[in-house]
């Protein structure tokens, strides 16, 4: 089974992502993770990934297509939960390709919606652990103590672009570039779109009663 979690940014996608990974034994791709991980490995294409990030550079689409390909052919049997990747039309259509060609499609996509306002007063609100990297909201998930992690007592800190006038073009970007995966994944009769307001139960709730529903039908 291939689940697809896309959305702009604040409302919670990774930590959905997380949960459902928990649920249902998804492998989750990220393609953050997928570049450190081909770094890290030292091989020639993780070699390139690495000149672009120290440029801070985009990974070119050629290259994010050759990592994709290769995931795609090492877990061909597995449930993966593809977590914000494609974030372009050309990047879902050529993923759409390589599922094909191994005989795989997606089954659901899922668009998690807040309205702008909401989600800037929730990126202006969180914060993180620059330690264990948990995420806290002071709008809907604070800290038990007033900016201190949880679980390592941590000073939380806030990310550098979590302002509004930064937000506001980062959800411009979103519009422009992944809003029209929703045209693509309706032709494909898989697009389910979650009103991401609530808790995280909530919103969990939701989610895997789309998925509950696509296995039942199996």
């Amino acid at each position: 089974m291939r689940v697809l979690l896309f959305g702009p940014p604040g409302v919670g996608k990774g930590t959905q992502a997380d949960l459902l990974s928990k649920k249902y034994n998804f492998i989750k791709f990220s393609m953050g993770d997928i570049l450190r991980e081909e770094v890290s490995l030292s091989t020639s294409l993780g070699n390139k990934v690495e000149n672009y990030l120290i440029r801070g550079i985009l990974v070119p689409d050629n290259i994010i297509f050759e990592l994709v390909k290769n995931f795609l052919k090492k877990n061909k049997e597995a449930h993966i939960l593809f977590d914000g990747f494609p974030r372009t039309l050309n990047q879902a259509q050529n993923l759409n390709k390589n599922l094909t060609q191994l005989g795989l499609s997606f089954e659901v996509a899922l668009e998690m919606h807040l309205a702008e306002d909401e989600i800037v007063k929730r990126l202006i609100n969180r914060r993180y652990c620059p330690k264990c990297n948990k995420i806290y909201n002071y709008a809907t998930k604070p800290p038990k103590t007033n900016g201190v992690c949880d679980h390592c007592h941590t000073k939380l800190i806030k990310r550098s672009d979590d302002d509004t006038n930064t937000i506001k073009k980062r959800l411009q970007v979103y519009e422009e570039k992944t809003h029209p995966l929703v045209d693509y994944y309706k032709s494909l009769n898989v697009y389910n779109q979650i009103n991401a307001t609530g808790s995280q139960e909530d919103v969990f709730k939701k989610i895997s009663e789309i998925i509950d529903a696509y296995i039942n039908k199996r």
